[in-house]
């Protein structure tokens, strides 16, 4: 009797999250691929020049490196391992993952940062524009330097298939007006 009861409750704990998994609009596989189509395009590796600006707009150094953007979880996420170092430095390494998502009941792509020697983890939200090929995301970064909060914004134009551009714009909540503080450029080689 004991056996029968604890397999019973062992196949309910298999069972029950695949049939919540069948009732949640979010598990909805299709509508997760169809939205991750979308971004299809950033599969590859690619070597990337990173352009950095000071708060008046004015270019400060470089880094170049590299992005590798693949699938991961049977396509329901795109895994971006990006490595940078100073372009007059090598020894000045910087890394980042980035795991990118379609949340079929919002709507929304859903990206998660995570970054080398520096313990925040950084959440964005996203849509994709099909008539500009654009990716655009947004966050709110709590005490992003220890001090200040930072509002974020990215535009990714996917309009070339061997070339990526990516701008990132900030705002802290002491400074009146965005600025562009970088700019990516992905040629792709592979």
């Amino acid at each position: 009797m004991r056996y029968r009861l604890a397999a019973c409750l062992l196949a309910m704990t298999f069972a029950m999250p695949c049939a919540a998994q069948a009732r949640d609009p979010a598990a909805d596989y299709g509508a997760i691929r169809e939205g991750m189509s979308h971004l299809a395009p950033l599969v590859g590796k690619w070597r990337a020049v990173a352009q950095f600006y000071d708060p008046q707009g004015k270019p400060t150094r470089r880094n170049v490196g590299t992005y590798d953007i693949h699938w991961a979880l049977d396509q329901t996420y795109l895994e971006y391992e990006v490595n940078f170092h100073r372009e007059d430095d090598a020894s000045r390494t910087h890394g980042f993952l980035i795991f990118v998502t379609f949340n079929p009941r919002d709507r929304k792509y859903h990206s998660t940062y995570f970054y080398t020697r520096w313990a925040l983890e950084v959440r964005e939200t996203g849509e994709y524009d099909a008539a500009n090929r654009q990716f655009r995301t947004a966050a709110f970064i709590r005490l992003e330097d220890g001090a200040r909060d930072e509002n974020v914004r990215t535009i990714t134009d996917l309009s070339k298939s061997d070339e990526v551009h990516y701008i990132h714009y900030s705002r802290f909540n002491d400074e009146k007006a965005e600025r562009m503080d970088m700019d990516v450029r992905m040629v792709r080689e592979k």
